[in-house]
């Protein structure tokens, strides 16, 4: 639910939320995608 809040596509939740799943690191240079990704803590820095 809070991903979808976040102001993010459907295939970049879907991203985001793989990358919990999987406990990997996610590199993107879109900003918004890089936002929720580091609020999350699956950035890769």
């Amino acid at each position: 639910n809070r991903l979808m809040s976040m102001g993010i596509g459907f295939v970049d939740a879907h991203l985001l939320a793989s990358a919990q799943l999987s406990k990997t690191l996610l590199w993107t240079s879109d900003k918004k995608l890089k936002v929720s990704a580091i609020e999350l803590k699956v950035a890769y820095m």
